[in-house]
């Protein structure tokens, strides 16, 4: 059975997703130690314990600096890489698909599509793990409202490293939009390292 989250609000920075029966399943809040310092984003689950609640954190550094992600989904021990070692490019230079290794030992593709949004899939064989899209809601606590909505299919992959990887790739996507769309006609091309490349987009 399909699991419906949505994103309430639609903000992958500040969201809360919660289920089709009004439970909140995780919480995502970003916020600066201080003015000039990177921004820090993180994911939380419902649990009873608060050491139990964390799902990971994204340092998203400033400056041309690639984002951290520090979680302990990969191997149930706490660790940080850089994000784009953790959702890496299949090999072309200018790409917004990327991939990851599952904690299944399955890799994973997240790719967006024109008029869906982020479809995530197992590469091995093809079937639909997850995607993000705007739907009417027919039954329970949204009922009659159109919501943007995180479906994940039954898998084998953890939910926590489907949400923690979905944030990061829909955040990295609308950074690059407004970054696209401050851009002035006569601007060059930015360079890997920079811009979108370093995190703030998609690559």
């Amino acid at each position: 059975m399909c699991m419906r989250l949505y994103l309430v609000p639609n903000d992958p920075e500040r969201t809360t997703l919660v289920s089709a029966n009004g439970v909140a399943h995780y919480k995502v809040h970003t916020a600066k130690a201080h003015r000039f310092g990177p921004s820090v984003l993180s994911i939380r689950r419902s649990a009873d314990e608060e050491v139990d609640s964390v799902v990971g954190e994204v340092e998203w550094r400033r400056f041309g600096a690639h984002p951290v992600v520090r979680s302990n989904v990969f191997d149930g021990t706490l660790q940080e890489m850089e994000v784009r070692n953790f959702l890496y490019k299949p090999g072309h230079r200018f790409t917004p698909t990327r991939r990851f290794l599952g904690d299944d030992g399955q890799e994973y593709r997240w790719k967006p599509f024109k008029n869906i949004g982020h479809v995530l899939t197992r590469l091995d064989t093809g079937a639909e793990v997850a995607r993000f899209t705007q739907e009417p809601v027919s039954e329970g606590f949204f009922r009659g409202e159109r919501k943007w909505c995180l479906q994940i299919q039954p898998t084998t992959l953890d939910i926590d490293m489907v949400v923690l990887t979905f944030i990061i790739m829909e955040k990295r996507r609308r950074d690059c939009v407004a970054a696209e769309a401050m851009k002035g006609p006569h601007d060059e091309d930015v360079p890997e390292g920079g811009g979108c490349e370093a995190g703030a987009g998609m690559g």
